[in-house]
């Protein structure tokens, strides 16, 4: 249970607060940089894998029929040994490779700009494993696995496309067309699409399933584990798991009739991975993770089924995307920022486990009369929430980010907003906006992605957008990949699905909650707490305890229960953003 007497200061927070005293009326009054938690790796060990169990592998592999020599490079083997290991991007960024014994953080993150991370085998012809990763902006970049051991060693990349924002979750499941070469598949809320492969890079698409698609929360290519030599689809909803074992066909349906593998039970997991054999018996295999952090692996057995599960590693909730994993990524935003009545400013980070970190202090001087924030979805491709200062003496927007420090306005806003609201990507360019409201309107800025500047505003709503005491948002709770917004009034809480679109940027409002919600003090968009991909809510009430919402991605119900966090001290804080 998360109290809030504690004080965490980290040793990697940079911080330059200014008091209200000595800071200009009409200018910023801080500067932040997010605090890096302390870097701990997590565990990775399965039988086979590691010194004596060695031996056991090697059995697994012969056992399987299929000799080392003529087994093919595992598509996620990084260090060359035989075996498929894990890369992942963290909480703050960075790039892993782990391949149990040890790791190393491949792309910095200052470099990363990593949505999403794909496992494509070999594709620059050099015998090594590579990397496909997706920028917010919709850039498929190809990373060399050259020097996938070495830190830093993945950095580089060539881009082979773009335009893919325009799609919630990729995926490539391996040779789906039978040509020898890997595919991949693209989804968005109109479908399935292909696009075969080519070696080095992928054809143009052809779409190949239509909307039923979005039911599936996880879709995982997790390679060839029937045995028949195409590569196969495993997709997960409500009712369970299922195979979609692939039938060669590079201009049609690329799928045979589905098979349900599993039930209900598969929903404990937030993240399913897949493509590579971690164990080295010679058949694709399965990862899990429980919304506890925790990592299960299931070996395949060859045939479309994996053998019963076993426990792989402990430390995993700080991972917010494992290549070849099957949730929608989410990107941008996790974590919350907390002020005080007085003006003191403190953050509070993710888990991953559904939990908040102990409190970072950001400092004093953030006096609520002079200033109104907003913590926005990343206004950078590298990820890292932005904090945006409203100035109530000259209206003018400001970025508090150190990294724009020499230059902080970032719009001439206005004094008569009463609400700045940054909910991630709203025009379907991959680059977050924000939102600002009047008393008689509704403003929308598009952001640039450089965190520097927005584009000017864009009046989107009227006076009826006044009625809603609390508006929040930060990504999809919808499940359809794009960024929507929460509104309550006393009347209740209310959804605004987003379409992605610049001149409408919401659909009809939908009520999804009644009178009750009037109840907290503070209601706040974390982002993702529990690293399932969807976005989540936090409440406080005036008892001081506090409430974590966890999203569904349904429209229809789109939060689940709540669950108490925090039992006591959130009355402190003024401000919950």
């Amino acid at each position: 249970m998360l109290g809030c007497a504690g004080l965490l200061v980290s040793g990697s927070l940079m911080v330059t607060t200014a008091s209200a005293a000595d800071t200009p009326d009409s200018g910023p009054h801080g500067a932040v940089t997010l605090p890096v938690p302390p870097s701990t790796r997590p565990t990775f060990s399965l039988p086979g894998r590691d010194g004596a169990d060695a031996a056991k592998g090697q059995d697994r592999r012969l056992a399987a029929g299929r000799a080392a020599a003529g087994t093919p490079a595992q598509r996620g083997d990084m260090d060359g040994d035989g075996y498929g290991d894990l890369v992942y991007r963290t909480d703050y960024g960075e790039v892993w490779a782990d391949w149990g014994s040890d790791g190393a953080a491949v792309i910095s993150a200052d470099d990363s700009q990593v949505k999403d991370l794909l496992l494509p085998g070999d594709l620059t012809g050099d015998g090594k494993a590579d990397l496909l990763t997706v920028t917010p902006t919709g850039s498929l970049r190809l990373h060399s696995g050259a020097n996938s051991t070495l830190y830093g060693g993945m950095t580089s990349y060539t881009t082979l496309s773009t335009g893919w924002q325009a799609y919630d979750k990729l995926v490539v499941p391996g040779d789906l067309t039978g040509d020898g070469t890997p595919d991949l598949l693209a989804r968005s809320s109109s479908g399935l699409f292909l696009f075969p492969g080519t070696g080095k890079g992928f054809k143009a698409g052809i779409q190949v399933g239509g909307a039923g698609w979005s039911q599936f929360d996880q879709l995982v290519g997790v390679d060839d584990i029937n045995g028949d030599g195409l590569a196969d689809l495993v997709a997960r909803n409500a009712t369970g798991l299922y195979v979609y074992p692939g039938n060669g066909s590079s201009t049609g349906y690329p799928f045979k009739d589905r098979i349900q593998i599993g039930g209900a039970g598969w929903s404990q997991y937030n993240q399913l991975v897949g493509g590579t054999d971690y164990s080295g018996n010679g058949t694709p295999d399965l990862v899990a993770r429980a919304y506890d952090g925790t990592l299960y692996f299931y070996e395949g057995n060859g045939n479309g089924t994996f053998a019963a599960r076993e426990q792989a590693g402990t430390g995993w909730g700080l991972v917010t995307q494992f290549a070849g994993a099957g949730n929608r990524p989410h990107f941008g935003k996790a974590g919350v920022f907390a002020r005080t009545s007085g003006g003191t400013l403190y953050y509070y980070g993710t888990t991953g486990t559904g939990r908040l970190t102990s409190k970072y202090l950001i400092g004093d001087g953030w006096d609520r009369s002079l200033v109104r924030l907003t913590h926005a979805v990343s206004l950078r491709a590298n990820g890292s929430s932005d904090l945006i200062e409203h100035s109530t003496y000259d209206g003018h927007l400001y970025n508090a980010g150190a990294y724009a420090s020499s230059d902080p306005e970032i719009a001439g806003g206005s004094k008569s907003y009463n609400l700045v609201i940054g909910p991630g990507d709203l025009n379907g360019d991959g680059k977050s906006d924000l939102l600002a409201r009047s008393s008689t309107a509704l403003y929308f800025y598009a952001g640039n992605g450089t965190g520097m500047s927005v584009k000017g505003r864009v009046q989107i709503g009227g006076s009826g957008w006044s009625q809603f005491n609390k508006i929040v948002g930060a990504g999809d709770l919808t499940g359809d990949g794009r960024a929507d917004l929460l509104a309550r009034s006393s009347s209740g809480l209310y959804l605004y699905a987003g379409t992605g679109k610049a001149s409408s940027p919401f659909g009809a409002k939908a009520q999804i909650g009644g009178a009750g919600w009037s109840q907290y003090k503070n209601i706040a968009a974390p982002g993702d707490l529990n690293g399932d991909g969807v976005a989540d809510l936090l409440a406080s009430n005036s008892a001081g305890e506090l409430y974590f919402y966890a999203g569904t991605g349904k429209a229809s119900a789109p939060l689940k229960a709540r669950v108490k966090i925090g039992s006591g001290g959130w009355n402190q804080y003024a401000d919950l953003l």
